[in-house]
C-alpha cells in the first residue's frame, strides 16, 4: 500500500494516534501513527493499519462513518 496523503489525525480513546490516509489506490485507511503509552490493546502497533470500522470512529466530528470520510476526500481534476 503506497500512501499518497494525509487526510487527518485523531487520538483514539485507548491513547494512541491514529492517522487517516488516501492510497493511491483511492482508498482511506486508518494507520496507527503513534502507541499510546497506556494503550492495552495488542495490535495497536506503529504503522499497522487499524479495522474499517475504525474508520466510523476516527470520523470528523458531526459527520457520518466511513462514506463521509471517503466522500470529502475526493475532488474534481481541474
Amino acid at each position: 500500500m503506497a500512501i499518497l496523503r494525509g487526510l487527518s489525525s485523531r487520538l483514539l480513546p485507548c491513547g494512541c494516534l491514529a492517522g487517516v490516509y488516501e492510497t493511491y489506490e483511492g482508498q482511506i485507511v486508518a494507520i496507527v501513527d503513534a502507541r499510546g503509552t497506556t494503550c492495552t490493546v495488542s495490535t495497536h502497533l506503529d504503522g499497522n493499519a487499524l479495522p474499517k470500522s475504525t474508520l466510523d470512529e476516527l470520523a470528523p466530528p458531526g459527520r457520518g462513518g466511513s462514506d463521509t470520510i471517503v466522500s470529502t476526500c475526493r475532488h474534481q481534476s481541474r
